[in-house]
């Protein structure tokens, strides 16, 4: 599914009303229509007589919410209180034709333009079965302040039983998902068009709730100039998942896989990523490891295969040299390291020499990638496609700004830094971003709080490296790998599963999760 900034769906509109000749009040119509096609879907409404707010601005999106309140009175809701928060002379164009269109089928608008007037409709209105936000639409771009700030801090605070937002919850930014300020939060939000990357990016998800498309009748090839940003889903995965296994295949064509990690502590990491490979349906997986440690943990699953590497006597990677390094490659597609390897001196070495000598896709994640942030550079020395997971911490650490500067520019400062180093980076987090080194960017649909648990980005690292094992582009390699690692968690609590969730339930879904993939029809 395509999503796209604001300035691309202004784009699209004017190109409808221009190119393809469909006034700018049908669009608005249609909206409008379909808003209330949705309203009556739901059971928010159980009967005529419920009490309904709308919210208009002066805007287009109050003449979304217009239409809205003219269909609802022509289908018979008799308690529709429609407040318009200018002063109605004041409207213009499009949504001037729809305020027009209401009142003379006798309904009535309340114009409120102050603080205290809004004060004083809270307190003898009561409360509502349902609340309508067409206040604000996708062009706000400074915080909120004054009768709008108000106003959205009153829907905030129960003014109605359920709310539905009108393209985009108000006050939120469409293109970033963060609150100007204070944005409604929606039971649920209909969005015209196509869906903007605001309402599925967090923490614009939380404040969108529920999100339906609702089609205007926008030409889709209208899309194909566009650089627009993929949500990940199902159906989309399930072209990208690897073939099964001929009849008469083996393991050595399915892919081999080597994971570089661990450290004494931190075995279970190391094991975590070479075991989730496997379970992701790669024939082979080995672990290099530190001598002392591989000692210690050979044989706990049967299924790996165990490389010892120089250790340094504190059981953690010693210094290795290009030949050693290369020695373990050989026979390997892909290649997973970082998780438990320790930031020392010798760790940064290793990196610095895969990266500059070994020429088999790989993804860099955790210690692997807190050792880069000092040497970033060394990425354009790179002999092969490099894909780096990072969560917010180690973002942050990798373009020297703050975690709060990261998590609110989550897509633009993904898709720059995939760019200037022509990397992959997937970064983690709720509605994990992957950006590609030419600019395209997707946000993925799976995953719930529980992965935010121990091992679960090391299980990540697996399965990302497992497809590229199996021989999928590194695009799709992180897109299905981000996908499959968060319908585990999605599965699980599905299942009730909601306490106690760990790295290793997520990693023995995996193989219930592709299932799921590979069965949908949608």
């Amino acid at each position: 599914m395509k999503l796209v900034a604001a300035r691309q769906m202004r784009e699209l509109d004017a190109r409808t009303i221009n190119e393809v000749g469909v006034p700018g009040v049908v669009l608005m119509e249609l909206a409008g229509q379909g808003a209330f096609k949705f309203i009556e879907e739901q059971n928010w409404l159980p009967s005529k007589t419920h009490p309904v707010l709308i919210l208009a601005g002066k805007g287009n999106n109050g003449g979304d919410a217009l239409v809205v309140s003219r269909w609802l009175r022509l289908a018979g809701y008799t308690n529709i209180r429609v407040v318009l928060l200018a002063e109605a002379a004041l409207i213009g164009g499009d949504a001037k034709v729809n305020l027009d269109s209401y009142q003379n089928l006798g309904g009535a608008v309340i114009e409120i333009t102050t603080i205290e007037a809004w004060d004083d409709f809270c307190r003898q209105a009561g409360k509502f079965s349902l609340v309508v936000d067409g206040i604000l639409g996708t062009g706000l771009k400074s915080e909120l302040r004054g009768l709008y700030a108000a106003v959205i801090g009153m829907i905030n605070n129960k003014l109605g039983d359920h709310v539905l937002a009108l393209d985009i919850p108000s006050g939120l930014h469409a293109d970033r998902g963060i609150p100007l300020g204070d944005a409604v939060k929606a039971d649920a939000t209909v969005t015209f068009g196509y869906g903007k990357t605001g309402l599925f990016v967090y923490p614009g998800k939380e404040y969108a709730g529920n999100v339906k498309i609702i089609d205007i009748g926008i030409p889709a090839i209208f899309l194909d100039s566009l650089e627009t940003t993929e949500l990940l889903t199902t159906s989309g995965c399930r072209k990208l998942l690897p073939p099964a296994p001929a009849l008469n295949g083996h393991k050595g064509n399915r892919g081999h896989l080597l994971t570089i990690a661990g450290s004494r502590g931190k075995s279970g990491a190391a094991l975590y990523t070479a075991y989730s490979a496997l379970k992701t349906g790669c024939g082979l997986s080995t672990l290099a490891t530190p001598l002392s440690l591989a000692a210690s943990i050979e044989g706990r699953i049967p299924e790996l295969m165990m490389t010892p590497i120089a250790d340094d006597g504190q059981g953690r990677v010693g210094e290795i040299n290009v030949p050693d390094i290369e020695q373990i490659c050989r026979g390997k597609q892909a290649i997973a390291v970082g998780p438990g390897l320790g930031i020392h001196t010798e760790a940064h070495e290793l990196i610095l020499k895969l990266l500059q000598n070994i020429s088999l896709p790989m993804v860099l994640d955790a210690d692997a990638l807190t050792v880069l942030a000092p040497d970033i550079e060394v990425l354009a020395q790179k002999k092969s496609a490099v894909i780096l997971t990072p969560h917010p911490g180690e973002m942050s650490r990798l373009l020297g700004v703050s975690t709060r500067e990261v998590q609110q520019n989550r897509l633009e400062l993904s898709r720059d830094f995939a760019c200037c180093h022509n990397v992959y980076l997937v970064l983690k987090g709720a509605g994990t971003i992957i950006a590609a080194p030419d600019g395209s960017t997707a946000i993925n649909s799976s995953g719930n709080q529980y992965l935010a648990t121990a091992g679960s980005g090391d299980i990540l690292t697996g399965i990302i490296g497992s497809f590229l094992a199996q021989g999928l582009s590194p695009l799709s390699a992180c897109h299905l790998g981000v996908y499959v690692h968060g319908l585990t968690a999605d599965i699980l609590a599905e299942a009730g599963n909601n306490h106690g969730i760990t790295a290793g339930d997520l990693l023995q879904t995996i193989p219930q999760a592709l299932k799921a993939i590979e069965k949908d029809s949608s």
